[in-house]
């Protein structure tokens, strides 16, 4: 069985059936309707993360949100047209996703680091084999269109099954562990 280091990247997120993490303009509204399930225990998740990595798509969606939930952490926006309004512990910059890896160690971030979204990016991140982990969330829902939990074109990925288990809500929580 793969094993899950202390120190990896993570992209840990949600998936309609239909392989879409957002609506076409990056909203996860889909999701109120579906709020997460105690048994994926998205709190031992957050209590495990040291620091945040995201696209500049998935900033401008959370920060739209009524609270910035993630002040706790060293978090980076990952864009070469920095926002205006970062909160605090926030910083944003263009690079590599080794540079913004560095960047969040050098912040603090001393264990793993969840790479928050999106497509793109994890894309990003498994071409420069700096990711290690994805766990997801299914949710019984056909969306028809939106955004890609990998973003666009790109090679053949084989990943390894941590564990998959079905949820009382319907969902499945699902972890695997990227081949190298």
């Amino acid at each position: 069985m793969a094993t899950i280091g202390k120190d990896d990247v993570i992209y840990n997120f949600a998936v309609s059936l239909d392989g879409f993490i957002a609506r076409e303009g990056g909203s996860f509204d889909w999701l109120n309707d579906f709020p997460a399930d105690n048994e994926f225990d998205f709190d031992a998740f957050m209590a495990s993360v040291t620091g945040i990595v995201m696209g500049r798509g998935t900033y401008d969606v959370v920060r739209r949100q009524s609270e910035w939930a993630y002040g706790d952490y060293p978090c980076l926006v990952a864009t070469s047209h920095a926002p205006y309004d970062l909160p605090a512990n926030t910083e944003a910059m263009s690079g590599t996703p080794a540079e913004l890896i560095a960047n969040l160690r050098d912040r603090g971030a001393k264990g793993r680091i969840w790479m928050f979204g999106g497509g793109d990016l994890a894309r990003q991140f498994l071409d420069a084999g700096l990711l290690d982990t994805v766990e997801i969330g299914i949710i019984p829902i056909v969306l028809g269109s939106g955004i890609t939990a990998f973003g666009g074109k790109q090679p053949d990925r084989w990943l390894d099954l941590v564990f998959a288990k079905p949820l009382a809500n319907g969902a499945i929580h699902a972890q695997y562990r990227v081949r190298r």
